[in-house]
């Protein structure tokens, strides 16, 4: 079957720490959905020195299936560190991100595919947050309006999925590996530069087996920390950014 959108070429970056229940399902998820979707793709794993079979069941995958890559860090960089790693080896146009649970289904892109004519970014805003507790949704209410007073951007959600053309990801100075605020600083500097930016809402699947690794108090203090460094960036560069 030809794919419904067969002039995209789309790179997919998937961090993964300890993920050895999910990994497999969702490679071969995002494979077989994603063959019938764009004309080319490429799903880079990069494994953040899981201590478990994470590499290995990747690796195995990825003999069967050529559109996946495996990239093996040789230190832990959480999963700032792994996004800024998986955007730098993208080859295709557009690329986008998704967890290693699979929160994100392909079957759904073509709500984002659908806007690229209009837009240089398509942030997707999750239309509700099933699975998550309320301690952690109010922090992620935080972080947005913080983000509306730091910035001015003012979107629904900074921290799920995006897709950007690779031109914006290789034009960006980006400073942040905080693995809450390196998208949001993307989009950010994407805004400021007066790239097209739009938001779509989409459904987010909840995590059925294992824990996620980013949320602790550790991951808010750097997200802090380089919020703070941006806007001081930002107000000695004068109001408006370059990307």
């Amino acid at each position: 079957m030809a794919p419904r959108y067969p002039a995209v070429t789309l790179s997919v970056v998937i961090p993964a720490y300890n993920e050895e229940q999910n990994i497999a399902g969702t490679l071969e998820r995002a494979t077989e959905s994603l063959r019938s979707k764009v004309g080319a793709f490429e799903i880079i794993v990069i494994d953040d020195c899981s201590a478990d079979r994470t590499a290995e069941i990747a690796a195995e995958l990825a003999q069967h299936r050529p559109e996946i890559a495996l990239v093996r860090n040789e230190r832990n960089l959480r999963q700032g560190g792994c996004l800024a790693k998986g955007f730098a080896l993208a080859r295709h146009e557009w690329v986008t991100h998704n967890a290693a649970d699979y929160p994100f289904d392909y079957d759904d892109l073509p709500v984002l595919l659908d806007r690229l004519p209009e837009a240089d970014v398509v942030v997707a805003a999750r239309r509700s947050y099933p699975g998550t507790s309320t301690a952690r949704r109010f922090v992620s209410w935080s972080n947005r309006a913080l983000i509306a007073t730091l910035f001015g951007t003012r979107l629904k959600d900074y921290n799920f999925v995006q897709l950007y053309r690779r031109s914006v990801l290789g034009g960006q100075r980006t400073l942040s590996t905080a693995t809450s605020f390196i998208t949001p600083e993307k989009i950010i500097r994407a805004s400021r530069a007066g790239l097209r930016v739009v938001e779509v809402e989409v459904d987010y699947h909840e995590r059925l087996v294992g824990k996620p690794s980013s949320a602790n108090l550790k991951n808010i203090g750097r997200e802090l920390r380089d919020m703070a460094r941006l806007r001081l960036q930002l107000w000695r560069m004068g109001s408006r950014d370059e990307p």
